[in-house]
């Protein structure tokens, strides 16, 4: 048997001893080279991922940071291509496809936490500027949703053509819109009530009622028909309040 055979055995032992022992203890209960060596099985699917996992935790310094690192940072790793750069990179869309579908399944208006918790999770981590635009029937309950990703877009020049592409495919008698401001506060703009009069004026042309537009920041998530925070952060910790109806 040649040497990179018995290299191929000793490595697939090593994941699956890995895997049982996450599966056993559980991936909070591992150190931060396991978890990440772990995760890494999934990108690369043979071999000794061992010290990639140290490359990108020095690099990195923790596994948030490898997961929001773009593209072209991951591919200055030693080990990382482009394709496995694109995996790392989208794991999060799985996370938040995962998230947006468990919470989507029983939502209505009327559970105002439930809610929050589902704009949160789209919108809250995304890198760059997102509009997410939520529809509803007549009795609040979730229909689908459709998110944009503006990049470098100001809110203010969101295409209507995206929004009526949208409604004619769920036929909503609800809208709530709600964009992000990555890295700033979530005080809108006089850019931001621009936009909300004008999509506002759109939906009444196609009989369907803007309940609101929300804004997604470091500090929380503001209600900009009530101006005032429906949720509020504190710096280094996760959600703090919630101000329900």
């Amino acid at each position: 048997m040649d040497s990179k055979k018995n290299d191929d055995i000793t490595h697939n032992g090593h994941r699956a001893r890995l895997t049982d022992l996450i599966a056993n203890s559980g991936i909070d209960n591992v150190s931060n080279i396991q978890a990440v060596e772990y995760f890494l099985t999934y990108i690369i699917p043979r071999g000794d991922v061992n010290p990639l996992a140290h490359r990108l935790l020095d690099r990195f310094g923790n596994f948030g940071n490898i997961v929001d690192a773009t593209v072209g940072e991951l591919m200055q790793i030693k080990g990382i291509n482009k394709r496995s750069a694109k995996k790392i990179r989208l794991f999060k869309e799985l996370l938040f496809y995962y998230s947006s579908s468990k919470v989507s399944k029983k939502l209505n208006l009327d559970d105002t936490e439930n809610f929050l918790n589902f704009v949160e999770g789209i919108l809250r981590l995304k890198g760059t500027e997102h509009i997410a635009i939520f529809a509803f029937d007549f009795s609040y309950n979730y229909i689908d949703k459709k998110v944009l990703n503006r990049r470098m877009v100001d809110f203010a020049k969101i295409n209507p053509i995206d929004f009526y592409d949208f409604i004619s495919s769920t036929n909503p008698k609800h809208i709530v819109v709600a964009h992000n401001h990555p890295g700033g506060v979530a005080f809108p703009s006089q850019d931001d009530y621009v936009a909300q009069k004008f999509i506002e004026n759109f939906l009444t042309i196609v009989n369907v009622d803007l309940l609101d537009s929300l804004i997604v920041g470091t500090n929380g998530i503001y209600s900009q028909n009530r101006r005032s925070f429906l949720r509020t952060y504190r710096q280094n910790q996760n959600i703090v309040s919630i101000n329900g109806d």
